[in-house]
């Protein structure tokens, strides 16, 4: 009599990991860009002009609060090297 030798596998799932939800300042200018978008072509009734408006400018709002603005340091630096490719264009002609 052949002794049968049984094995129970196990297995083991990796635990998941929760769905997080990312939005970046991308997502909300898209959003912006599709609802102008839509508006421009009529896809609103003149009696939702209105709401549709104040979302607009609400995404509006909150784009530009949370759009980091160049510092003062790098707008200097852009305006020397305007000027300067401006001075070698001149010189060129």
């Amino acid at each position: 009599m052949a002794e049968e030798t049984k094995v129970k596998e196990v297995v083991v799932e990796a635990p998941k990991k929760p769905n997080v939800v990312e939005l970046s300042i991308q997502d909300i200018v898209l959003s912006a860009n599709i609802i102008d978008l839509a508006t421009q072509r009529g896809a609103f009734k003149a009696a939702e002009a209105g709401q549709v408006g104040a979302c607009f400018e609400k995404l509006v709002a909150f784009i530009k609060a949370n759009t980091p603005q160049p510092k003062a340091e790098d707008k200097k630096a852009d305006k020397k090297d305007a000027k300067s490719s401006t001075e070698k264009e001149s010189s060129k002609e």
